[in-house]
């Protein structure tokens, strides 16, 4: 806290003269600008200066088609300050320490802890309650009707809002802890898609040891995932067959999501101290020593996954963990063909499981410097975004090219009368210049998800009708299983909290996670009383308990 508060008072008076110029400097520019809710922007071209992470797909936000599109539309001209995705948590604070601010942060990771740390204590985060509520923003608040309590959620703990969020209602996204099974391994066998754990097992060994590619050799790769990549973890759903866990065994995630905490009527607790956890992991450590998973499960990523499906001349690996097939296979390729998602398994007591993602602003897509005397032109350049036609050509493209307007009769994902049409495939792996690809500021809402019209002749799993089979599979293999009252929602924390506990969490979850690749793989004795015994004192002296009041703690305080 000595650092913050040092800070907060070396910057108040600072400040104080940062608000009163913009202040002046709005009240200077506000004959500059046009109504609320029309374009142009501005009467008088103008230059913001905004940092923005860069994906490897979007080659020049500075000559981006869409960039000089927006441009056009608003009066507004963007300078980009671009860094490279992988830098961005590095160079955000870099840059907010070294006090020459850009205009605004696009896409930099800005996360509740940041908000807290550079909005709440040292005010260099602009505030934006009042735009909210101004008719600044007409078509994100349309968009925030999709999130009831949005506006809570997304204040901090001063009871200021100081982002834009990204909006995205990814229907799929919200039960992403699939399997997938390469169905003709099933077929050849015999088999039907197993539906109990047993059932998983006595599968798993039949694709072992029958040779279902036909090719003579003991080759195949019964179970396989990776530890870094999109729900590719192994373990993530088989434990669910076991207690409800939401664990992220990738020593990189976050500290609080996804390392093994739920709810429990209200009541803030973990599954990583439970024996039905303990249970679920010697399972997973019996498939490991029966060579059913593919040792390198538990350390490559997720394209070493995709080249150990798609390399070899037969198909070798029978299932797959992964978020959506193009996880781990080629959109292009045969095998993508056939890979098909099961429902989650029944467990030996009777425990069956899908794990919840809750469709939640992401806060901290957009956030503006406090100095800033562009607030307003800033916000409404960005505000187009969040409209559908703004949404569909920041993510697709050109109209004609990439989509189109749905035509009469034409049905969306859930059967209702359709919006529009993708006419090509999205893809965020090749660099290109037309588009933003993983827009930020965008409304992926429920009504533009489903609405996207569907063409199923032909082959029900060709890439065409990605979103159709993800829509499908999740709602009728996962949704069944799924209760969103499980799972943890995101959390705030005053900056007391943060310094308390940021360590301390981070500490513990990389023990969890370390400790639970140990004991999959045999590293640490799952079977053994006094191995386990010990796991559990070392959660204890990691401060377990004082992590888990804390977390309720701000539970009551956002939710109760």
């Amino acid at each position: 806290m000595k650092r913050i508060t040092g800070i907060v008072c070396a910057t108040a008076l600072i400040a104080c003269v940062i608000i009163s110029g913009c202040k002046a400097s709005e009240t200077a520019e506000k004959g500059k600008y046009t109504p609320k809710g029309t374009y142009p922007i501005v009467t008088e071209p103008i230059t913001v200066n905004i940092m923005v992470a860069q994906p490897p797909c979007v080659e020049d936000f500075n000559t981006n088609e869409f960039s000089k599109f927006m441009e056009e539309k608003t009066g507004v001209k963007v300078n980009w300050i671009m860094v490279p995705e992988q830098a961005a948590s590095e160079k955000l604070p870099l840059t907010l320490a070294g006090g020459d601010l850009p205009d605004a942060f696009l896409g930099m990771g800005i996360t509740f802890k940041d908000q807290t740390a550079y909005g709440t204590e040292e005010k260099l985060f602009m505030p934006l309650n009042k735009f909210y509520s101004d008719g600044t923003l007409p078509n994100l608040t349309k968009a925030l009707e999709d999130f009831p309590g949005a506006m809570g959620f997304m204040t901090m703990t001063d009871g200021n809002i100081y982002s834009l969020p990204r909006l995205e209602v990814c229907y799929h996204c919200t039960n992403a802890a699939k399997m997938f099974v390469y169905k003709p391994f099933l077929d050849k066998l015999g088999l039907k898609v197993p539906e109990t754990i047993d059932e998983f097992y006595d599968t798993l060994v039949a694709i072992r040891d029958n040779d279902p590619n036909g090719n003579g050799k003991k080759d195949e790769i019964p179970l396989a995932g990776s530890i870094i990549g999109w729900n590719d973890q192994v373990e993530r759903f088989i434990i669910n067959s076991f207690i409800y866990c939401d664990l992220d065994t990738n020593i990189s995630a976050d500290a609080e999501l996804n390392t093994g905490y739920l709810l429990d009527n209200k009541k803030v607790d973990t599954a990583v101290n439970k024996p039905a956890y303990r249970e679920a992991l010697k399972f997973i450590n019996k498939l490991y020593k029966e060579g059913l998973i593919y040792s390198g499960s538990f350390t490559q990523d997720s394209s070493q996954l995709t080249q150990l499906v798609e390399s070899s001349a037969e198909p070798v690996v029978g299932f797959v963990a992964g978020g959506w097939r193009g996880q781990f296979s080629s959109l292009s390729g045969e095998r993508f063909l056939h890979f098909q998602a099961i429902a989650p398994l029944q467990g030996p007591q009777g425990v069956r499981e899908a794990v919840n993602f809750l469709s939640v602003p992401g806060t901290g897509a957009l956030v503006l410097s406090a100095k800033t005397p562009h607030a307003e032109a800033i916000l409404r350049y960005f505000d187009y975004m969040y409209s559908t036609e703004g949404t569909l050509k920041q993510k697709y493209g050109n109209e004609g090219d990439a989509w189109a307007w749905a035509a009469e009769g034409d049905v969306g994902l859930d059967g209702q009368k359709a919006i529009w049409k993708q006419l090509k495939p999205w893809n965020d792996k090749d660099p290109q210049n037309v588009t933003f690809i993983q827009g930020q500021t965008i409304a992926e809402i429920s009504s533009f998800r489903l609405g996207q019209a569907v063409d199923l002749s032909g082959d029900y799993y060709a890439p065409k009708n990605l979103e159709k089979v993800l829509y499908d599979e999740t709602h009728n293999l996962y949704k069944p299983y799924a209760d969103v009252n499980k799972e943890v929602p995101p959390l705030k924390y005053t900056a007391e909290e943060i310094e308390k506990f940021s360590t301390v969490k981070q500490e513990l979850a990389n023990y969890i996670r370390q400790s639970a690749v140990k004991f999959m793989v045999g590293t640490m004795d799952i079977n053994s009383d006094t191995e386990w015994d010990n796991y559990l004192k070392n959660l204890d002296k990691l401060q377990l308990s004082a992590v888990l009041e804390n977390m309720q703690t701000a539970y009551n305080r956002q939710y109760k």
